[in-house]
């Protein structure tokens, strides 16, 4: 009897640590390489931290885990997409290209709100020429929330008389809280200027220090009647 259950403890610590071993296995699996359309990180809830997508399947954006724009169902966007543990999407790394150029950016969102820090690329061809822009973005937001936001301008386009429809559109876009004027530009333009621009509220260049094209060092600001002053002359 003794030998019998000296026989099954053996069994009962064998099947034990069988078990434990095959957990361990399941919680630490090690790929050479693995192939997929989406990959979510996400957390003992279920809520969503990163996304990596190709553009079918990308995460639409949320906020306080819920869809901040609940009538656009896709998004054509491939790259990662962050969300903190509210649910808010905060930002993202998305590259690819379309009819119009390529783009490549590293986004940074308001809280629950839109991007306001960017480091961004562009390129575009026209004529058979290529157009590049890129560098750092730093924009402005009101404190409003995107979602709101994005419900407001829903509600308008479902106005179905043309006039009415304009006009409120009109009103809509003339309302600071929600535009997101850029204020701040720091990297090399189209024309090939290169240096740090500071804009307005309404995106107008008042403060300017670059090299230009030809390599001449330019830092000139706009007075209030709107005259350049160049600061090296």
């Amino acid at each position: 009897m003794k030998k019998l259950s000296l026989i099954n403890l053996i069994l009962l610590l064998s099947i034990i640590g069988y078990l434990f071993y095959n957990k361990i296995k399941k919680e630490s699996t090690h790929f050479k390489k693995l192939t997929a359309e989406r990959i979510d990180i996400v957390g003992e809830n279920g809520n969503k931290f990163i996304v990596l997508s190709n553009p079918k399947d990308q995460a639409l954006a949320t906020t306080n885990g819920e869809l901040t724009n609940p009538e656009n169902s896709e998004r054509n966007t491939p790259g990662l997409i962050f969300f903190n543990s509210e649910g808010d999407e905060v930002g993202g790394l998305v590259f690819d290209k379309d009819s119009e150029g390529t783009y490549q950016m590293l986004t940074f969102d308001q809280n629950k709100n839109d991007q306001i820090m960017v480091l961004r690329k562009d390129e575009y061809e026209e004529n058979g020429k290529w157009f590049r822009q890129y560098g750092l973005e730093i924009s402005e937001r009101s404190e409003k929330s995107y979602q709101k936001v994005i419900k407001e301008y829903n509600s308008i386009s479902k106005i179905e008389d043309s006039i009415e429809r304009a006009d409120e559109f009109k009103k809509f876009w003339e309302n600071p809280e929600h535009l997101a004027p850029k204020r701040l530009f720091l990297g090399r333009l189209e024309n090939l200027n290169t240096g740090l621009f500071l804009l307005d509220k309404e995106n107008n260049i008042k403060l300017s220090i670059y090299v230009d094209a030809k390599g001449n060092p330019v830092m000139q600001y706009v007075d209030s009647l709107g005259n350049n002053k160049n600061l090296l002359n």
